[in-house]
């Protein structure tokens, strides 16, 4: 496929597939990356064996965490050049043997078999930057086990109307109030996919209608870290800050006020068996 036939969201993604990974090394993102996957892990099955998915995988973040945990893992992403990113990281960590690799919209995940994954990541908002997210939860749910768990981020509408009201026109406002969704902004118009945004009421609803059940929801960050990075340069003040965001992070009056959202989700009546295993990754909790 040309460039000219991609969609924006993949044309982004190939442009920066090789730089990607440098936007995402200061401390805030340090401290983010440790709450994600503190709040992840009590949702990954306990056996080993059950194979699992990294949607919107990128560059291989979450995909290589749990490849070193020790399951076998599909990377799926829109974007080629993410996945030849995640593909040459995982051969250099000698772990390729447990890991597979598709090229796909999560809107169309036809090349993966149904039923087959215990569990599914689907984090830095994949299912928000979806043609339609509804389809897409659709398409991650049949590809899942009966019992099978999902833990993914949406985008916090409420955190983006301060945006908008900086921006100064009511008619943009209220047209994001009604529909949620915003752009990528960057400079390059071809490249401003769409990306649909979601109250915390909002995002369980959609999750139901796709035939989840919601839980665990929390707010990531509710303290504005981005902001404020200097808290974060020692260590110990450090953790300590981790602790407070990580009790906020459940307050549903808090959640409101977060960037992002991380749900966990299951399918079927029954909650999926669960590891309490150590980090075997080294991740902070």
């Amino acid at each position: 496929m040309g460039r000219r036939n991609k969609p924006a969201v993949q044309k982004y993604h190939d442009r920066v597939a090789r730089r990607y990974d440098a936007s995402y090394e200061d401390a805030y993102w340090q401290v983010h990356d440790a709450l994600t996957w503190t709040y992840l892990k009590p949702h990954l099955p306990r056996d080993l064996a059950l194979p699992v998915l990294d949607l919107g995988c990128g560059t291989g973040k979450w995909g290589i965490k749990l490849l070193q945990s020790g399951f076998a893992v599909t990377f799926v992403d829109i974007s080629g050049a993410m996945v030849e990113r995640a593909r040459a990281k995982v051969t250099e960590l000698g772990l390729e043997r447990r890991a597979a690799f598709v090229q796909a919209d999560l809107g169309d995940l036809a090349a993966l078999p149904q039923g087959e994954f215990a569990f599914a990541a689907a984090l830095g908002d994949p299912i928000g930057c979806a043609t339609s997210p509804a389809r897409a939860l659709k398409e991650i749910a049949r590809r899942l086990r009966p019992d099978g768990a999902l833990v993914a981020t949406l985008d916090n509408k409420l955190a983006a109307l301060d945006y908008y009201l900086q921006a100064g026109s009511a008619d943009d406002m209220e047209a994001f109030l009604r529909n949620g969704r915003t752009h990528w902004l960057t400079k390059d118009e071809a490249e401003q996919f769409l990306i649909h945004t979601f109250t915390p009421q909002e995002a369980v609803r959609l999750f139901s209608t796709a035939g989840f059940t919601v839980v665990d929801l929390r707010g990531k960050t509710v303290l504005d870290f981005r902001k404020n990075q200097g808290v974060l340069a020692d260590n110990a003040e450090r953790r300590r800050w981790q602790r407070i965001e990580q009790r906020l992070s459940r307050d549903r009056d808090a959640v409101a006020r977060a960037g992002h959202l991380q749900i966990a989700a299951r399918l079927g009546g029954a909650a999926p068996e669960t590891s309490d295993r150590p980090d075997s990754t080294g991740a902070s909790d």
